[in-house]
């Protein structure tokens, strides 16, 4: 974790929208991400950063992300951002991709920048998220089962719902006045108001904010099946139940709940393909 002056900028689920207002990057033939200035990134910010480089990525396209914090390139590397976005895109300036490589996994406290693309990669992930959640923020086996069920629930949406795309997880623990742990999950894929049109039911949504309302009921899938369509909105349930936060995020639009007053707050961003979630737990110390 890196801790910074008030000087320094902090990218987070809260400010990303902002930042990439201020990039415009979709049409460049040599995308640049402009991270200079900041000093402090989230795990919410660096999945959606890594998707973001790889919807912008593509033929004789190879986005970077500039930096000028040695600190904050540090963290990316040992965050496993550096090489989760190798295969596509760069930080400026460059750090060995494998410079922190055997740290990974090293510290309970962080889970690295991991692509998931399918069901054999999440086990040994929400293992170590139900070790945090039991050993480190005291929540009871059935809660820290509960939330791990649901974690699984939305990972695998980011590789089941889309095509040729894929997702990623990071997570860390944060010691303030009080633990609380932070979890961002990110795809680049179609999105939910693409996803739930396949579904007849849901052909007449009009936006990404619809979409999102929809979506986070009880049942909403692409699929018309009464089985499916769980996971967000058991994702909204279980973090007002411990007094959480939560963003979920698609497209053009966005909602953060706050937990205290199980209230949503929608707002407009900047377009990005996919669905970006940031999930945020107290201590029950």
């Amino acid at each position: 974790m890196i801790y910074c002056s008030e000087a320094m900028a902090k990218l987070d689920s809260n400010t990303f929208d902002a930042w990439l207002e201020g990039q415009q990057p979709f049409d460049a033939k040599a995308p640049k991400l402009d991270l200079t200035g900041y000093g402090f990134v989230t795990p919410a910010a660096l999945v959606q950063l890594a998707a973001l480089v790889y919807s912008l990525a593509g033929t004789k396209r190879r986005p970077s992300v500039e930096l000028d914090e040695e600190g904050v390139l540090t963290y990316l590397s040992r965050a496993g951002f550096c090489s989760a976005i190798s295969p596509v895109g760069d930080t400026r300036p460059a750090l060995k991709v494998d410079f922190y490589g055997g740290y990974r996994g090293s510290n309970p406290m962080l889970l690295e920048v991991t692509r998931i693309e399918s069901c054999g990669a999440l086990p040994e992930l929400l293992d170590k998220i139900l070790w945090v959640l039991s050993h480190r923020l005291r929540y009871p086996k059935f809660d820290a089962y509960d939330i791990a069920t649901v974690i699984s629930e939305i990972a695998q949406n980011t590789f089941d719902h889309n095509g040729k795309t894929h997702g990623f997880i990071a997570m860390q623990v944060y010691r303030s006045s009080k633990t609380f742990l932070e979890i961002g999950i990110a795809d680049y894929g179609e999105g939910l108001t693409e996803t739930l049109r396949r579904n007849p039911k849901h052909r007449s949504i009009a936006s990404d904010s619809e979409a999102i309302k929809v979506a986070i009921e009880l049942g909403t899938s692409e699929h018309d099946d009464p089985t499916r369509g769980t996971g967000l909105y058991h994702l909204v349930e279980t973090t007002y139940k411990h007094e959480g936060l939560v963003q979920i995020r698609s497209g053009r639009a966005k909602v953060r709940y706050r937990m205290d007053k199980k209230q949503g707050w929608f707002f407009a961003v900047p377009p990005m393909r996919g669905v970006q979630i940031a999930l945020n737990l107290p201590s029950k110390n």
